[in-house]
């Protein structure tokens, strides 16, 4: 018997990595559960950037591309794990070409 039941897909009109992920039906605890969501692919294409004093992934993004609620695509594809802690001046992060991006499971 399948215990998963009823996959239906969450979609998002905006660039997200829960864009579009599967959601099921759990027949034994009787609750719905999200699959594993999507990270950045490690081919995209990408520039890189040297991180000047004082700056934050969200002020990055702001720079890069206009928006700093896009803060974690600049963090995902570099592997950040808290974006609270602001990066260290001189470091070079990659800083994914927008128009690029692909997901995949990881």
């Amino acid at each position: 018997m399948d215990v998963l039941k009823n996959k239906q897909y969450k979609e998002y009109d905006r660039l997200s990595r829960y864009s579009s992920f599967p959601i099921f039906y759990n027949v034994l605890d009787k609750k719905y559960v999200n699959e594993t969501p999507t990270r950045l692919d490690q081919n995209t294409e990408y520039s890189l950037y040297k991180v000047l004093n004082g700056e934050s992934y969200d002020l990055i993004a702001l720079r890069a591309y206009n928006n700093p609620t896009y803060y974690w695509i600049i963090c995902d594809f570099n592997n950040i794990q808290n974006p609270l802690i602001n990066p260290l001046p001189g470091t070079y992060l990659k800083i994914p070409v927008l128009s690029t991006i692909e997901f995949s499971n990881y």
